[in-house]
């Protein structure tokens, strides 16, 4: 068996630092290319909390005009104040109180804290809230029992989906085609 010294010849410092440039060059190539994936993995992530939004939206706006009286909802509600951003998925106003609702795809125990966090500053950042109840809602497609009671057991009411979410539309005189 050849020795490794007899593989690469003779070494010497340039030798060793042209390898570890080579070693460094790939490293970095390697970085950038886990970079891309990340940004990918993380579109697709928003692209999915995107659907889900709005898989949730015209049942949520009409849960807020006909259970809590809203007069107004904003989608995708945002404000700042001193540099600091946030946004609600869907605010809804009515006369006396603002619902602030929070949706997610997977339900963990991280998005009741998030909702408390948005929930204290909204009350300090946005006018909107100053002289109104606000409650918070949590909607979740992915959830178990453990996570919604938690939910609850933190005050805030908790929305899911159920199993008549899908709708077969067939119009008058539709006919299939077979195949």
């Amino acid at each position: 068996m050849a020795s490794l010294q007899e593989n690469v010849g003779e070494l010497s410092f340039e030798k060793v630092w042209l390898m570890f440039q080579d070693t460094d060059k790939k490293m970095q190539d390697t970085d950038k290319q886990i970079k891309e994936l990340g940004k990918q993995i993380g579109g697709l992530g928003n692209k999915f909390g995107t659907f889900n939004e709005g898989l949730f939206m015209p049942s949520l706006v009409k849960m807020l005009i006909g259970k809590f009286n809203c007069r107004s909802e904003a989608p995708r509600y945002r404000f700042n104040d001193n540099g600091n951003s946030f946004e609600i998925d869907l605010l809804g106003i009515s006369d006396t109180a603002c619902y602030i609702i929070e949706i997610k795809s997977h339900l963990t125990n991280e998005a009741v804290r998030q909702l408390k966090e948005i929930i204290k500053y909204f009350r300090k950042y946005d006018d909107v809230s100053k002289s109104k109840k606000i409650y918070g809602l949590i909607c979740a497609t992915d959830y178990n029992e453990k996570t919604s009671n938690h939910v609850i057991d933190n005050g805030f009411y908790f929305i899911s989906t159920r199993d008549d979410i899908a709708r077969l539309q067939v119009p008058e005189g539709f006919k299939p085609k077979e195949w």
